[in-house]
């Protein structure tokens, strides 16, 4: 076992700065700026694509937690200038301070079959979810190798990445099979030369976010500036989905474990129910598939309370019919 996947101590993280891409619109990366501030007392640097979007999250964190720093960065993760000069202001705004955990979370969503998707929905989604990822680790990553310090570096995925794909959001799939793949190259990449930076990869279940809609708005308005005046999108309420604080500390408490594949499925004692997603159960499908050399889509063939066919929403928590706007 590498270096990297050791359990981690969060004590050496007090006092240091968590960077979070996707952090402006009260979703997963808002949680775990969230958590880094107020459990971890990290000193924190939001990033999101609107300057009032991030500006108002790194407000109301500023309200929380008086005594740290708390930073608003406006960056399109899919300019590496954008990304660099985001380092840059970092450095400037934490002269003395290291940077320990980077979250490269931006990511964004449209629900759509292949067959009657739009190719610019594909476009955006491959270049937000995954070149994003690859820009923020190409800008970041360096920075965590010049230091001695243990620190940790996640991306984004989802359970999406793990599991057969489904005909509902092919696009985001795809890209989340992708961030995977990437972060596992990037953990093999770096395990020898830099063992104190813990790669990770995060695949939430079902989270309660603004995910699709603040997809949309972005699409809207991708010829406004990046400092544009858009007001943040607060959470879904998602009846049996997880809120984003819970979220963040299942996560952390996976980090903490020395585990790589942060799969953050709705159980308890990160919710209030007993209905679990059941990632384990249908990402062992996808494997078992595998070593058949086939794929079974007789999931494709029912008739779930749901109302729709998915190889992916039919665990315990739809079973009682219930449905999602969004994934995670």
């Amino acid at each position: 076992m590498s270096r990297q996947q050791e359990k981690f101590n969060f004590a050496e993280l007090k006092g240091r700065v968590a960077v979070i891409t996707g952090a402006g619109n009260f979703g997963i990366g808002w949680g775990l700026a969230k958590h880094s501030a107020l459990n971890l007392r990290m000193h924190v640097a939001l990033i999101d694509l609107h300057e009032a979007t991030v500006e108002r999250a790194a407000a109301e964190l500023r309200a929380m937690a008086p005594d740290l720093n708390i930073l608003a960065l406006a960056c399109d993760v899919t300019n590496s200038a954008d990304l660099i000069r985001a380092l840059n202001q970092i450095d400037d705004a934490f002269a003395d301070t290291s940077i320990g955990a980077v979250f490269a979370n931006a990511g964004v969503l449209f629900n759509s079959s292949i067959l009657k998707s739009d190719i610019e929905d594909w476009e955006a989604t491959l270049n937000v979810n995954v070149l994003g990822v690859v820009k923020t680790i190409k800008a970041f990553v360096p920075k965590l190798q010049a230091q001695t310090q243990k620190s940790i570096f996640c991306t984004t995925a989802s359970v999406g990445g793990l599991v057969r794909g489904d005909g509902g959001a092919a696009a985001y799939q795809a890209s989340k099979h992708a961030v995977v793949a990437l972060t596992e190259s990037l953990s093999f990449e770096i395990a020898k030369k830099s063992p104190q930076v813990h790669v990770r990869v995060l695949c939430p279940c079902i989270v309660s976010t603004s995910l699709m809609q603040s997809s949309q708005l972005i699409k809207s308005a991708k010829n406004a500036p990046a400092g544009g005046n858009l007001e943040p999108i607060k959470p879904n309420e998602m009846v049996l989905g997880m809120t984003p604080e819970r979220h963040a500390e299942q996560v952390f408490d996976l980090i903490s474990d020395g585990k790589f594949y942060l799969v953050t499925d709705n159980v308890k004692p990160y919710v209030d129910h007993n209905l679990p997603f059941a990632a384990m159960d249908i990402i062992a499908e996808r494997f078992a598939n595998l070593k058949e050399l086939q794929l079974d889509n007789s999931d494709a063939f029912a008739t779930p309370a749901a109302g729709y066919p998915s190889a992916i929403l039919k665990g315990p928590m739809f079973q009682g019919g219930t449905t999602f706007s969004n994934g995670d």
